[in-house]
């Protein structure tokens, strides 16, 4: 028994190396950027869902990607409703089956979140990290300011925001204040914070971005 046990436990996991990734929100100061560490066996959809939970939001929203080469990627729920000619005139490069770092050969990416007014990030990777086990999350490793509130209306909304807040003698400080629900420091970034949020949460919003809503 103590045997076979022990040939269980000698399986050896699949590894890959990691891809340190640079994402920076566009259009807002001062600059909110993370550096995410991501296993290079992760697709287009767990990369999506790991930028969005690193600025503090939820994966709740279409989004779509601009590659370097011109490429247009949609996520799988957009895609479920594609029919196949719209599928070749939007998102010819969408693809499967290849490593991540391959969407990065010529360039950044932009990543489109389709918010009521959508937020625009870069991705650019910057480094081949460490060997990773393949199944392991992203996290991640260095960043900066707090991501704004999701439906704070994009930069515009976020630069208001921000005003008012440094301003509490405001007239709209108060319900600014009320409509946030909750404390909100843009200067404050914890790291061990989103990871520990983005360890708890990937995974469920992986799975609802490709399940259908059955109701």
């Amino acid at each position: 028994m103590q045997t076979e046990l022990n040939k269980v436990e000698s399986i050896p996991m699949a590894t890959t190396h990691s891809l340190m990734i640079r994402v920076t929100l566009n259009d807002v100061q001062p600059v909110v950027w993370r550096t995410l560490n991501v296993p290079n066996s992760k697709d287009l959809l767990a990369l999506a869902v790991g930028t969005f939970l690193s600025m503090g939001w939820e994966a709740n929203a279409p989004f779509h990607y601009l590659l370097p080469n011109g490429g247009k990627v949609v996520d799988p729920r957009q895609w479920m409703e594609l029919d196949e000619d719209s599928k070749v005139r939007i998102a010819p490069a969408n693809a499967s089956g290849q490593d991540l770092k391959a969407y990065f050969s010529n360039g950044p990416m932009k990543l489109v979140y389709e918010t009521p007014i959508p937020w625009s990030l870069e991705l650019t990777w910057d480094a081949l990290g460490t060997e990773r086990n393949a199944d392991e999350g992203i996290f991640v490793e260095f960043g900066a300011y707090a991501g704004p509130p999701q439906w704070c209306g994009g930069a515009e909304g976020y630069r208001f925001l921000c005003e008012t807040l440094a301003q509490p003698n405001s007239p709209d400080y108060k319900e600014v204040v009320e409509t946030l629900y909750q404390p909100f420091n843009p200067n404050f970034f914890s790291v061990g914070y989103t990871n520990d949020l983005m360890g708890v949460n990937a995974k469920q919003m992986e799975e609802a971005y490709c399940t259908e809503d059955e109701d």
